[in-house]
């Protein structure tokens, strides 16, 4: 196997997204193509400890490939994390260090003729907003697209204006959002967009209940915080009797 080629990356942008979260604009410095896929991550060498365990963290491209070398994160704060510490206290812009990638094989089907789920949490919500980018500027639709979102509080939602657009511009793509501590509502309305208060199982289970898709038509893809993650993988595999090659997921953060 060929060495991994690092690339510079320079940081162009922050933009605030939620009280706890902000996204990060980066531009790669290469004179080639850096061709990645919706759905695919990098690994960062980040100047936070002299070991390569305390260094390198991998986080999801949240854009689509534009062909421009422009990769964006979208990063979570952790109290007491290294790699926080970096994004939200230390890093200015045109800050510069190193990726290599991309990696990863969490990438949307090529059979169109499927129901696709998109179940996610927190910043879970990253690598899903590339591949619907794509959705939207290639036209290459799915059969249908239902985005199950989950976080904590209204004030924790993330990438608002990006799914009120798809709600618009991709057909039959519908969002549900859990937020597992709000009890009422008191926000944007859209005949395509529901919200619940709770978590995200009770609602892909309902959604499966009500639309009735032929079985083999369904595609699950699950990612976000590892207890949402085992729970989701049990209630379809066990429960639901769904085939483990129905379900793929992916860790985040």
């Amino acid at each position: 196997m060929p060495p991994a080629i690092w690339y510079p990356i320079q940081l162009h942008q922050i933009i605030d997204e939620s009280a706890n979260t902000k996204r990060f604009l980066f531009k790669i410095e290469t004179p080639d193509i850096f061709d990645f896929q919706a759905g695919q991550f990098v690994t960062c060498d980040l100047p936070i400890g002299e070991k390569r365990a305390q260094r390198w963290r991998s986080y999801s491209i949240a854009n689509r490939n534009t062909h421009q070398n422009e990769i964006e994160f979208c990063i979570s704060y952790k109290e007491g994390g290294l790699a926080s510490d970096y994004f939200f206290n230390k890093i200015k812009i045109a800050d510069t260090f190193k990726v290599k990638g991309p990696e990863g094989n969490f990438i949307l089907p090529e059979n169109k003729d499927l129901n696709l789920f998109l179940i996610c949490t927190g910043t879970g919500l990253a690598p899903f907003r590339s591949m619907l980018q794509e959705i939207e500027f290639t036209k290459n639709y799915f059969r249908s697209v239902h985005i199950i979102y989950g976080t904590r509080n209204i004030k924790d939602l993330i990438y608002t204006d990006d799914l009120i657009n798809w709600l618009e511009n991709i057909p039959e793509f519908y969002c549900h959002i859990c937020l597992s501590r709000e009890l009422e509502f008191n926000t944007i309305k859209h005949d395509k967009l529901n919200f619940h208060s709770g978590y995200v199982h009770e609602v892909y289970k309902q959604i499966l209940k009500e639309k009735s898709y032929p079985t083999e038509s369904i595609q699950f893809m699950i990612c976000g915080w590892s207890a949402m993650i085992d729970q989701a993988v049990v209630t379809l595999f066990s429960e639901l009797n769904y085939s483990r090659e129905q379900i793929r997921f992916e860790l985040y953060g």
